[in-house]
């Protein structure tokens, strides 16, 4: 990344955040609203770029490029079907922010800009490979190959979320349908309703976080279910792409220590070097802010 001032931007379905960002470090403090994802394409809109005069207005750093994570792919400059932004399918929001705006703006999956934002910091040991995964509300992964962002024929590369757990019994498009994929059994939800099983009792993604802190059984039980059912996931990724190293993000990264041993149990990930972020919630905003290109 060239040391030029520009926006990193990151869209959640939660929350939305930007940054001024030079080269590998964040210049300002994280400004940040929340993204409330059921409303109008324009509502939304509308905050993005309330954010950006605010963050401008406190910098003093105005009319600088924009680059911009979101939580789906993007097909011809809009972004396709995504639960965590249900009212934008098929909506041009850089084309909608560039022209309000004035300026550049670009967009790339999270995921991926995940993994740049990961991949400045990494010594040439990893850099060749490297998957970064976003563990939150959903699950996604950001994929380098060879030090490049990898995408796929149709910018697709990544999009693990929707992909089957399963490739016995019904082998089409019902599985989807049934809720039998991967954000079902590894998105961050998983837990919520997995710890509601164990113990009866419903709580959010951060009280279990709480309760492992302080050794309750169920919350550890629940964190050694998600480490294996991970574990058995990353098989796969790393037999498809032979990675020097594998980074994890994203809220539930935070829960690292409780599930990463669960890793130990599979032999394919042996020899993988495999790490909790190096940029904690700063890498999506790095890496959004990368795409800009001088």
């Amino acid at each position: 990344m060239k040391n030029t001032l520009v926006w990193g931007f990151d869209l959640g379905g939660t929350q939305m955040r930007c940054a001024l960002v030079e080269g590998s470090d964040v210049k300002s403090r994280i400004f940040r609203c929340a993204t409330q994802r059921d409303r109008p394409p324009s509502d939304i809109v509308n905050d993005i770029i309330s954010l950006i005069r605010t963050a401008e207005k406190e910098t003093g750093k105005k009319g600088l490029p924009v680059g911009m994570g979101v939580p789906t792919s993007i097909t011809k400059g809009c972004l396709d079907i995504c639960e965590n932004l249900p009212t934008m399918p098929n909506y041009p929001l850089a084309k909608e922010l560039s022209q309000s705006l004035g300026r550049t703006v670009v967009l790339e999956n999270d995921a991926s800009c995940f993994v740049l934002g990961e991949y400045a910091l990494f010594d040439d040991r990893v850099k060749k490979t490297l998957l970064g995964f976003t563990l939150g509300t959903s699950i996604g992964m950001g994929i380098i190959i060879n030090g490049k962002l990898f995408k796929g024929a149709r910018g697709q590369a990544g999009e693990i979320w929707r992909s089957p757990v399963s490739i016995t019994g019904d082998e089409s498009d019902a599985i989807v349908e049934k809720d039998q994929i991967v954000d079902r059994c590894l998105g961050g939800r998983f837990l919520g309703s997995l710890y509601k099983k164990i113990s009866g009792t419903e709580i959010s993604g951060a009280q279990i976080h709480e309760k492992a802190v302080q050794n309750d059984p169920a919350a550890l039980q629940c964190f050694a279910v998600y480490g294996r059912r991970l574990g058995a996931f990353l098989c796969q990724a790393v037999n498809m792409f032979d990675p020097h190293a594998i980074v994890f993000g994203g809220s539930v990264s935070s829960d690292y220590a409780f599930f990463a041993p669960e890793f130990s149990k599979f032999s394919d990930l042996k020899g993988i070097q495999i790490y909790k972020t190096k940029a904690g919630d700063t890498a999506a905003l790095l890496g959004a802010a990368s795409l800009i290109k001088y």
